[in-house]
């Protein structure tokens, strides 16, 4: 279809919106309740436009294009009764720095939010630098309010695990009860109430963890003011940059989008395809588990028995030298294929066969829960862990234990040697997917101290032994040498993965230490898990089933295991 907009001729796809096929070729038309993962809403008439043969001025998100229209979107007209209706939204949201006639000297010299506990003000709302009312306000030029606005003062929200709600910001667009409904079928959050104390809120009163809330992040993420915010990264303002990588702390291996402060440090992670929800891990807990401040940050050596930080050639040339007497079947590498990417896997191999000369390289295929343990074979006096894999017994049969980890467990409190690992999206490489199918791993962010990659550790250590062929420099040049095919991002999912409809439903570990142990926000969810012989779902809360969990054990192989298994 042909049209033309602001004297503009451009072609629409059928069944597209005016609004659709403005922004499509670059035409901006505020708006406010429109989103590109939402159906159109027509709610709060900031994208009228004139169209010639119609009368009054049409919603653009909710007129479809047709053959012939001519489309005017910014006259002088269109313009004021813009401004007049976002006039009216702001009465009901703070304002004063959007009117405030000292605003450009007070933005040069606050460039940024202030930390507080309520926003009553761009200076100190934590969405100040991404806000969509912000930006509307500079656009439209508003620099007044007709009548006085009215604080609400509704209580701020802050219950429930992930997210923190000021409802004294809502301006009540109604993007997230949408986006709920059009990712669960139903809404946990709706409008409560009529008139002048209409609000976003539950059913009687609730909770989002008692209203069922799947936690998945998508209202925070089509929320245009600091109303629904992420609780970690609320505080960060914009991200200087981002990157869309792979979520490796379950099967799913859903595409996200990392975002990174100025340090390149994660500071939120989320969907890279808004139209699927994600799953509370996926969403929430990376950035936090990733700067937990219990990060293993240096390589550590025993000595006596306390554990103390060395520089890396040191701890490599100690650790080299204790294990050139364990070669054979005295050494085990154990590790597991949910945090261990293919070009870890290979190295590990290669390092467990030509360096130590050994046939017991242990890959452990974790439980639906992400629990991973192993059995040691017969005659093993020395291990190399990238994880808290062994019960205690068999910890304490070693005589020497090597853990490559990212968090202290009870298997690197017991290690002669530890060393800290960078994981998720700190790595480059191809991890597998439930469904087998090859998922790409990108470095979005920058691991925390001396931190490295699994293979870079292993690559390094048998270079101190003395062995060639481990001069890796990257991942890709890895996965060459395996003969890895080409991997993918999961960013176009068919259906969204069932954690993200129940959360009951996630992974509880990784690398055998539960993921709740750093992410607090996790332990407030319950799970759901097999019991007994009968495979009865039951619902525990967090916390309830550690013991049961921790002692559940995975697939385990003991014997030599390619990279397609």
């Amino acid at each position: 279809m042909n049209l033309t907009i602001d004297n503009h001729p451009v072609i629409a796809r059928d069944g597209e919106t005016v609004l659709e096929c403005a922004l499509r070729h670059r035409i901006s038309i505020p708006h406010l309740c429109t989103h590109p993962n939402l159906p159109p809403f027509g709610a709060c008439r900031m994208c009228l436009v004139e169209i010639d043969g119609l009368r009054g001025y049409p919603a653009s998100c909710s007129t479809p294009a047709a053959e012939g229209m001519v489309v005017r979107t910014d006259t002088e007209a269109l313009r004021e009764l813009r401004r007049k209706i976002l006039e009216l939204i702001l009465l009901e949201h703070p304002s004063a720095c959007l009117i405030c006639e000292k605003k450009d000297l007070c933005e040069k010299y606050r460039p940024h939010s202030i930390k507080a506990g309520r926003a009553t003000g761009c200076h100190t709302c934590n969405n100040k630098e991404v806000c969509e009312v912000r930006v509307l306000s500079e656009n439209l030029g508003v620099t007044r309010l007709p009548v006085p606005p009215k604080y609400r003062d509704l209580p701020l929200e802050r219950s429930d695990p992930f997210m923190d709600r000021d409802l004294n910001l809502c301006i009540l667009c109604g993007r997230c009860v949408r986006i709920c409904k059009e990712h669960h079928g139903h809404a946990t959050i709706d409008f409560v109430q009529r008139g002048g104390k209409t609000r976003i809120g539950e059913a009687f009163g609730r909770t989002l963890l008692e209203a069922g809330c799947r936690f998945c992040g998508s209202c925070i993420d089509v929320c245009p003011t600091g109303s629904l915010a992420d609780r970690y990264a609320k505080w960060h303002g914009a991200p200087a940059a981002s990157k869309d990588t792979t979520c490796n702390l379950c099967p799913a291996a859903c595409a996200i989008e990392v975002q990174t402060n100025a340090l390149g440090r994660a500071v939120m992670a989320k969907a890279v395809n808004g139209a699927r929800p994600i799953c509370a891990l996926g969403r929430f807990a990376i950035p936090e588990f990733l700067n937990s401040p219990s990060r293993l940050l240096a390589p550590m050596a025993r000595f006596g028995d306390a554990l103390r930080e060395i520089r890396w050639d040191e701890a490599l040339a100690l650790a080299a030298e204790k294990l050139r007497f364990c070669a054979g079947g005295a050494f085990a590498f154990v590790c597991d294929t949910q945090s261990s990417t293919l070009e870890d896997r290979h190295v590990f191999q290669r390092f467990t066969r030509e360096v130590m000369e050994s046939p017991n390289y242990i890959e452990i295929e974790p439980d639906e829960r992400g629990v991973a343990r192993a059995t040691l074979p017969h005659g093993v006096r020395a291990a190399l862990l990238t994880g808290d894999f062994l019960d205690e017994a068999e910890r304490a049969s070693l005589e020497l234990l090597v853990v490559m980890d990212c968090h202290p467990s009870l298997a690197s409190r017991n290690a002669a040697f530890v060393f800290p690992a960078a994981v998720c999206a700190e790595i480059e490489g191809t991890c597998v997917d439930g469904k087998g199918e090859h998922r790409r791993l990108v470095k979005a962010c920058e691991p925390p101290g001396k931190a490295r990659p699994d293979w870079r550790i292993v690559a390094d250590l048998a270079k101190a032994m003395g062995a060639g062929g481990f001069a890796y420099e990257s991942a890709a040049q890895i996965a060459a040498e395996a003969g890895l095919g080409a991997a993918t991002l999961n960013s176009e999912p068919e259906e969204s993965p069932a954690p993200a409809l129940d959360p009951r439903k996630r992974r509880t570990h990784f690398r055998g230490r539960r993921i709740d142990s750093v992410v607090r926000g996790l332990r407030e969810l319950p799970v759901v898990r097999e019991t007994g012989e009968t495979g009865d779902k039951r619902v525990f809360p967090v916390g309830h089933d550690k013991g049961d969990l921790r002692a559940s054990a995975g697939k385990t192989s003991q014997s030599p295991v390619s990279l397609e298994d």
